[in-house]
């Protein structure tokens, strides 16, 4: 049994494997692209003009939500303790949607708040670099990626610019229950069946980062992935349990691709969930219920870089939720969980470290955004 954590390990053991050249750009899927932009082009149209007051009320999310943090600073007292409840400061817009331009991934508008990042002591499958659980403040406004990005809109992206797409992605397609770098597999063919509307996998961080390029290229600017810290608040959406959806994996089928009795009928000796989600790998976005902030596959589906480097505790980590650049940057931090996470793995609290490098059939993104 291969979990992500142990898919970490091997990742580091053999980095050196994920230098070799990827497929050209042009290599497969132009034409189907194509297809799948122009359906987009005219969904966003059809968007835009039933939401003419869009750019506006992005304005006013941002400035309702200043002025509900300079509230809230003013009365907070004292230093709240790790355990203290978490505190989320909705507007009149929170959760609304916003979305930019056709190419562009739709965002959710996202309350401020304070939460405690990082598991306790006691909750069953912790590690250790889930703690010192610390209390911090997403005081900015924020909007977030409604689901991950998607084959389509990272294909539309690699015709426009003719980034190259990266090879030698980890799999288990040659020894089932094996994963290792595989030269013919790469996020044009996974290993498994997707369509554009799946999330896009076998993508590095250095890949994401040259998609948030071109996104801000193609709008007013501003987008980039979440930092670690925004991820795990958004992830849990105001809860504090080991899953957003509660105490157990066993309940999360309805709002989490990941392994279950799905995955086990491949893999039988994987722990899993006792429900059964319906997906054996990657599921099109959106497939399962929205968490409380209206966020989609924030646990499972596919892991997710953030901006963060890589470090083995929260003890440097700054205060205001910011990414964390002093850490090891060869490698950076991977949350969420993906369809191969056992049920320790889709916690909300699990962090996984990968080379910068990494390809992967399980890793994709999704981006963020601070407004006003």
């Amino acid at each position: 049994m291969m979990n992500e954590t142990a898919r970490a390990i091997l990742a580091g053991a053999i980095l050196s494997s994920f230098c070799a050249p990827g497929a050209p750009a042009g290599a497969a899927g132009p034409g189907a692209a194509n297809e799948w932009a122009a359906a987009r082009a005219a969904r966003f149209a059809a968007w835009r003009a039933a939401n003419p007051d869009a750019d506006a009320r992005l304005r006013r999310a941002a400035a309702d939500t200043r002025a509900l943090l300079a509230a809230e600073r003013t009365g907070r007292e004292g230093v709240a303790a790790a355990a203290s409840p978490p505190v989320i400061l909705r507007t009149r817009d929170s959760e609304a949607s916003y979305w930019e331009c056709a190419a562009c991934p739709e965002l959710v508008v996202v309350p401020a708040g304070r939460f405690s990042i990082g598991s306790p002591v006691n909750e069953p499958g912790r590690t250790a670099d889930e703690g010192p659980q610390r209390r911090l403040a997403i005081d900015r406004p924020l909007a977030v990626g409604k689901f991950e990005v998607t084959r389509g809109e990272y294909e539309t992206f690699l015709l426009a610019t003719g980034h190259p797409i990266s090879g030698n992605c980890v799999t288990d397609r040659a020894h089932q229950g094996t994963f290792a770098p595989e030269p013919r597999t790469n996020l044009r063919d996974p290993g498994f069946p997707q369509t554009d509307d799946h999330p896009v996998v076998c993508v590095t961080w250095d890949d994401a980062q040259a998609y948030v390029a071109w996104i801000n290229a193609q709008t007013g600017g501003g987008y980039r992935l979440a930092t670690e810290a925004e991820f795990e608040y958004v992830s849990r959406a105001g809860s504090t349990t080991t899953y957003p959806w509660g105490p157990s994996a066993d309940s999360g089928c309805m709002d989490a691709n990941m392994v279950d009795a799905a995955a086990r009928r491949k893999y039988p000796d994987w722990p899993a969930a006792s429900c059964d989600d319906g997906a054996l790998n990657t599921a099109p976005v959106g497939s399962y219920r929205a968490n409380a902030f209206g966020l989609h596959d924030t646990i499972g589906n596919v892991e997710e870089w953030v901006e963060d480097c890589a470090t083995p505790s929260y003890d440097a980590l700054p205060a205001d939720g910011s990414a964390t650049r002093a850490g090891d940057c060869a490698r950076h931090m991977v949350r969420s969980g993906s369809w191969g996470a056992v049920p320790a793995d889709a916690r909300a609290a699990n962090r996984i470290r990968y080379p910068t490098r990494q390809v992967d059939d399980s890793i994709g993104f999704r981006l963020a955004k601070t407004i006003g």
